[in-house]
């Protein structure tokens, strides 16, 4: 870069390249400047200002840090020659090339960054519980809001699309299912278990009534009896009880705010830092208690 950045930057050729691709490649450099000053690519932990930002704000980064920028800038485009150029010498020599597409993309990534608002970032992409896994899957990918894409046209995957035609004769999209429903599971849960199917239709209270199934809450909430925890932790289950737990009226017991999900049982589970409370082994802690806070069906 430091050779031939002077002489590469001010051609007519890299002009056009930045022309038009300047929509997604700005954002990205600048994304990667902040990424490299911050130490990561989670910009949910850079300082406030970074964290949300307008077109305007990324052109006045881009400036601010022009140096890193053009780096960035100088790597895609001899990444964009180079695959071009082994693009073409296929297609002259009767090779067409398939492109691999996710349907998702990285939480932490310029994408979400720069277009919250068209992402579920409070949600994760997976799949159900099948024979593979009994559990689920959670791949860790927000999903799309397609209302919000459809008032746009769906410029953004036409963007992506369109991009990924200059080098490809097909595409493998993983999966193409994604388009049409999608199994969403929300953040704080860990389980695909957890999910449900995005867009689908809804069970309403009557319709489960009109067939005998009246006890919603026993379906839609932790079913947590004394027995279980005795069962569970035997003549240390008082200090669970004490410690974890809140009594019902009706004599059940319900997770304590701080961990009456998925993700702050495995937070707090982290924090022990294999420290046993009580003498509790905390992996037991920890099946015992995500067992529990997954035991709903609705």
């Amino acid at each position: 870069y430091e050779i031939e950045a002077h002489n590469v930057l001010v051609t007519p050729q890299f002009a056009e390249f930045m022309q038009q691709n300047k929509i997604w490649l700005i954002p990205y450099a600048v994304f990667k400047s902040l990424a490299s000053r911050f130490k990561t690519t989670d910009y949910f932990q850079w300082p406030e200002e970074f964290r949300k930002v307008s077109p305007e704000q990324i052109d006045e980064l881009s400036q601010q840090y022009k140096s890193e920028c053009d780096v960035v800038y100088f790597i895609q485009y001899h990444l964009h020659l180079q695959l071009l150029e082994a693009s073409q010498y296929a297609s002259q020599n009767g090779v067409g090339i398939k492109g691999d597409l996710p349907i998702g993309v990285n939480l932490r990534s310029v994408d979400c960054w720069v277009n919250p608002h068209l992402f579920n970032t409070s949600m994760s992409t997976g799949a159900p519980p099948d024979q593979f896994s009994e559990d689920g899957q959670n791949w860790g990918f927000p999903t799309y809001n397609w209302e919000a894409m459809k008032k746009d046209g769906y410029k953004w995957w036409k963007g992506r699309l369109r991009q990924m035609s200059l080098y490809f004769q097909a595409f493998r999209i993983d999966h193409i299912l994604g388009f049409f429903r999608i199994w969403e599971i929300p953040r704080n849960y860990e389980s695909g278990l957890m999910g449900h199917f995005y867009p689908s239709l809804p069970i309403h209270k009557h319709e489960l009534e009109r067939r005998g199934i009246w006890d919603i809450e026993r379906l839609s909430t932790p079913y947590i009896t004394y027995d279980a925890i005795r069962g569970a932790f035997g003549d240390k289950c008082q200090y669970v009880f004490d410690v974890y737990l809140d009594r019902l009226p009706n004599g059940l017991y319900k997770f304590k705010d701080s961990y009456d999900n998925e993700r702050k049982i495995l937070d707090y589970i982290e924090s022990l830092q294999g420290h046993k409370p009580n003498d509790i082994d905390p992996v037991h802690m920890k099946n015992v208690f995500l067992y529990f806070v997954k035991n709903v069906i609705l």
